[in-house]
C-alpha cells in the first residue's frame, strides 16, 4: 500500500503563515469553496479576516488588485467602520478603479447593504455547516481564481483558462528538493530526479483519479526549453505536471511581487527555509548560466540562476517545488 504523503496541511499551513497579502486571498478562497470543511477552520478564517485583513487592504490598494475588493467587502474585510479610510488611501494613491469602486460600496452600506451579498458570520452551536460539492464551472474560472483541488483540497493559482485548458499551478511550494540527484555534467529537464517525482510521488498524492484523468500531456523540448501539445521529433516525452520557464513565469506573473510564494510545514523538513521568513525559492525549468545551474525565483521575486547547484552540494540548493499542470474540461 502506497504511504500518502501530505504536502499541505491546510489549517496547520494557514496558522502558521504570518500576515501578509497571500494569507488573506487564501482564507477568501477558501470561505468560497467549502466542501470538506469543519466548523473549526470556518471560524478560523472568518476571524482572521476580520481581525486581521483590514490591515492588507492598504498593500491590494498599492498593487491594484480590483479583482479582490468584491470578496473583501463579502468577507467583511472592507465594512462600514473602516471603509471611508480606505477611499481616502486610494484617492491619496490616485487608484482610480478602486476608488469609485469603494465609494459605490460606502454608498451601498449606507443604502442597501443586502445588495452587497455580505458572507453571514459563521457561530459555532447556532450555524448550520455548510455543505457544497465540487462544483466549479471551468468555464467560468478567470486568470487570478484559486481552486480548491485534490484529494485533500489544496489551493491552486489558475495562470490561464484558454481552448477549455486551465493553466494552473500550485499556491503554495509544497516541498524542498535538489533539481536532480544524478547530476553528471549536464542536467536537462528530461532526465532530472524532480520530473520523475512529480510523475509519481506528486501527482499520486495530489489528485484524485478524475483530476489526474483531465490532466493534459504536453511535450518539452530541452534544447530551446519550449512546450507544445504536441510530439514532436525532438519532443517525444510526455509531461503531465512540470515546471515553469523563464518565459511563462514572465508572462504569467509579470510583476515581481506576484511571483512570491507561500511555503508549507513540510516543505520545512530540510534546514533551507529556516533562512526564509514568508517566501520561498522555487525552481524553473529553464537552463541557468552555467551547466550546473537551474534558473529559479527568489524570495523576493527576482529570476536568476546564481547560486543553484542542480544536485543540492549543500542545503542552500535544495529549492522549492512548485509543479504546474494544463487540465481540460
Amino acid at each position: 500500500m502506497k504511504k500518502t504523503i501530505r504536502y499541505f496541511d491546510e489549517l496547520t499551513d494557514f496558522i502558521r503563515q504570518k500576515n501578509c497579502i497571500e494569507k488573506v486571498e487564501t482564507a477568501m478562497s477558501r470561505l468560497e469553496n467549502l466542501y470538506e470543511i469543519d466548523r473549526e477552520r470556518i471560524v478560523v478564517y472568518q476571524s482572521y479576516l476580520f481581525d486581521n485583513g483590514p490591515d492588507m487592504v492598504p498593500q491590494l490598494i498599492d498593487l491594484n488588485r480590483i479583482r479582490l475588493f468584491p470578496l473583501l467587502v463579502r468577507h467583511r474585510v472592507i465594512r462600514k467602520s473602516n471603509i471611508a479610510g480606505f477611499i481616502d488611501y486610494a484617492r491619496d494613491k490616485k487608484k482610480t478603479d478602486i476608488l469609485f469602486y469603494l465609494m459605490e460600496v460606502s454608498n451601498s452600506l449606507r443604502n442597501n447593504p443586502a445588495s452587497l451579498n455580505i458572507m453571514k458570520k459563521f457561530t459555532p452551536g447556532k450555524s448550520k455547516l455548510p455543505l457544497r460539492e465540487r462544483n466549479y464551472d471551468f468555464s467560468r474560472v478567470t486568470a487570478g481564481d484559486i481552486l480548491w483541488l485534490g484529494k485533500e483540497p489544496t489551493p491552486w493559482l489558475v495562470l490561464e483558462n484558454k481552448n477549455r485548458r486551465l493553466l494552473i499551478i500550485s499556491w503554495f511550494v509544497l516541498d524542498c528538493k535538489p533539481y536532480t540527484n544524478f547530476y553528471s555534467g549536464f542536467t536537462t529537464w528530461s532526465r532530472c530526479s524532480c520530473r520523475l517525482k512529480l510523475h509519481t510521488e506528486y501527482m499520486d498524492n495530489l489528485f484524485t483519479e478524475e483530476e489526474k484523468s483531465m490532466l493534459v500531456p504536453v511535450y518539452i523540448d530541452d534544447a530551446d526549453d519550449s512546450l507544445s501539445f504536441e510530439p514532436t521529433p525532438s519532443r517525444q516525452q510526455e509531461d503531465k505536471m512540470f515546471f515553469l520557464s523563464v518565459s511563462e513565469v514572465e508572462k504569467y506573473f509579470r510583476e515581481k511581487n506576484q511571483r512570491r510564494a507561500l511555503f508549507t510545514k513540510y516543505s520545512t523538513r530540510t534546514p533551507m527555509w529556516t533562512i526564509f521568513d514568508k517566501y520561498a525559492y522555487w525552481w524553473l525549468r529553464s537552463p541557468g548560466n552555467h551547466t550546473m545551474e537551474k534558473m529559479h525565483v527568489r524570495e523576493n521575486g527576482d529570476i536568476t540562476s546564481a547560486n543553484s547547484i542542480v544536485n543540492g552540494d549543500d542545503c542552500f540548493d535544495y529549492f522549492g517545488v512548485r509543479p504546474a499542470v494544463y487540465m481540460k474540461y
